[in-house]
């Protein structure tokens, strides 16, 4: 009898270990997506020198961070949503339609929105998420993340 009440508990905590899996994954994606858009963005409309070469920056980083990722997912078999979020989509329209004597600071402002979300999300997976290849990757990127971030506030006019 006992064995049958634990049978579900734990296909419950398996459950619940996949969606939290699934949400990191899905919402860690949307945010990289997010600063990759953003700074293709940047290299077309910053008019600062430092805008143009964080935007290069950002997307080297983001290259090595998505294929890392990609390297986690496949070993957690997780399929993220590779679109951005609604609140991700919105941002990047706000950029796009940004007035061009207020871009550079917009661009550098949402950069460091971006990527502080990212830290966080990393740090609580870090600590609660359950064990494998993504908690790693997790664990493995906060502090090159939070580089990025303290250079993206460095740059944005207050």
């Amino acid at each position: 009898m006992l064995a049958l009440l634990l049978v579900p508990l734990g296909a419950v905590q398996a459950a619940a270990q996949e969606d939290a899996r699934q949400s990191f994954s899905g919402r860690l994606a949307s945010l990289s997506h997010f600063l990759v858009e953003s700074a293709e963005l940047a290299l077309s409309r910053g008019q600062e020198e430092s805008v143009r070469a964080f935007a290069e920056t950002v997307t080297e980083n983001q290259r090595r961070f998505v294929a890392e990722l990609r390297e986690a997912l496949v070993e957690e078999g997780v399929d993220p949503a590779a679109d951005l979020s609604e609140q991700d989509r919105n941002t990047l329209q706000a950029l796009e339609t940004a007035i061009q004597n207020q871009f550079d600071n917009a661009y550098f402002s949402a950069q460091a929105i971006a990527l502080e979300s990212m830290i966080q999300l990393m740090k609580d997976y870090g600590e609660t998420g359950p064990e494998g290849s993504l908690k790693t990757f997790a664990t493995n990127h906060i502090g090159g993340t939070r580089t990025l971030y303290l250079r993206a506030q460095d740059l944005s006019v207050p």
